[in-house]
């Protein structure tokens, strides 16, 4: 058993995971499936299929990649691009290039193309590519066939305009929009030249970053940096946006959709306007597009104003950090226990830097709520940043458990 522990944590090692995330329980599980499915009596009798068998290897990590995914996962986001793609991109005539890595079983890939699609950009200028390291999940995607719990966030117009139902109760990918979405197997870490010579408008890495280990997730970060478009837009997982810090990203619309942008160079006072410094590279430059026109200002309601929460909320949505970090302050002046409260003032003051002071505010929606998922997971990503490992560790089992719990 010893022997073949060791060869799985060398293939994770590999693939970047974290040895943290992935327990010897879980190793263990994997390799009893996989004796199963070979028909091995003993584990001593699969070990001779296993060690030197690069099949088997990859079929391990199947075993062990987390494949969970559904369309419109988290509908913030894709309402964001709904709203931003025609003042960016319907009236361009150049493509519209999209990448989802990983891509798990399709489901997000294709949500992005329907999102685009909804606002007007014609299916001609959409260019998706979908990255995984999962064989079952990209086929599973190229089929464009998907049981009913994979659409139930989905909005009912855009179901029932682009997945069918069929007689057996499955929904089928048009094939309009599954021409849309090209697959690609490879490891994030190594991603092929038709990916890394691509500038991408859109990129969506979500859930993907908390499994690795930190030198994969800043490598991972390095290339999805210098893959996005000097305008493009990245989306990461709820738990993953305080590893933008320090990375010159900036949010883009509500903190609900964990939507970043590069933040504009401040220039100097009265320095030459000279063209930044181009990276050697082969890859020409990507075309000048015109700048997006600003979201108008949502003003905030009477109802709103009577209710400072729901206030600070359109003026986080909005940017205006400082004033919705104000209306935050008055509530938890009255209502401490607010944990809604506390936890938004902690994504405010991580958006503007202020770490400390973040890492305080999660910690009191914690104290209100030691189960608080949301908190948990920021606090594990603010530790890891400061290199205690050992913390971050800790709070990502503690979330891990009460996703587990439901």
């Amino acid at each position: 058993m010893k022997p073949m522990l060791a060869r799985v944590r060398e293939l994770c090692d590999a693939a970047g995971f974290d040895p943290s995330v992935i327990a010897d329980v879980h190793v263990d599980a994997a390799l009893q499936r996989r004796r199963r499915a070979r028909g091995a009596a003993t584990l001593a009798d699969y070990a001779a299929h296993f060690l030197d068998d690069a099949a088997e290897h990859a079929e391990i990590l199947e075993e062990l990649l987390v494949r969970e995914s559904w369309f419109f996962r988290d509908l913030a986001p894709f309402d964001l691009l709904m709203t931003l793609a025609p003042l960016r991109w319907s009236s361009l005539s150049e493509p519209v290039r999209a990448l989802s890595a990983p891509c798990a079983s399709g489901e997000e890939p294709y949500s992005i193309a329907i999102a685009l699609a909804a606002a007007g950009v014609g299916l001609a200028r959409i260019q998706v590519d979908a990255v995984d390291l999962s064989r079952r999940g990209l086929a599973d995607g190229q089929a464009g066939r998907y049981a009913a719990r994979a659409v139930g966030q989905m909005p009912a117009a855009l179901r029932a305009e682009w997945l069918p139902l069929e007689a057996d109760g499955h929904y089928r990918v048009k094939p309009a929009l599954r021409r849309l979405v090209q697959f690609h197997q490879t490891n994030l870490l190594t991603l092929p030249p038709t990916i890394s010579a691509t500038r991408y408008d859109l990129i969506f890495c979500r859930n993907a970053l908390i499994y690795l280990r930190p030198a994969a997730r800043q490598q991972i970060l390095n290339q999805l940096e210098a893959l996005l478009a000097p305008a493009g837009i990245l989306v990461l997982g709820h738990a993953e946006t305080a590893l933008l810090a320090d990375r010159g990203f900036g949010p883009l619309g509500p903190p609900g959709a964990f939507t970043f942008q590069r933040a504009p160079a401040a220039a100097a006072p009265g320095a030459a306007c000279a063209p930044p410094a181009r990276r050697a590279s082969s890859v020409p430059p990507a075309p000048r597009r015109p700048v997006a026109r600003p979201l108008p200002v949502i003003e905030i309601t009477p109802q709103a104003a009577d209710d400072p929460l729901a206030g600070a909320y359109k003026l986080a949505d909005q940017g205006h950090y400082a004033q919705a970090a104000t209306l935050l302050e008055a509530v938890l002046a009255r209502h401490f226990d607010n944990i809604d409260a506390q936890h938004l003032l902690g994504l405010i003051r991580a958006a503007e830097g202020a770490v400390t002071e973040a890492q305080r505010c999660f910690q009191r929606a914690l104290y209100l709520n030691p189960t608080h998922q949301p908190s948990l997971e920021h606090l594990a990503l603010l530790a890891a940043r400061r290199g205690d490992s050992a913390a971050a560790r800790q709070l990502q089992r503690r979330a891990a458990r009460k996703d587990a719990d439901g």
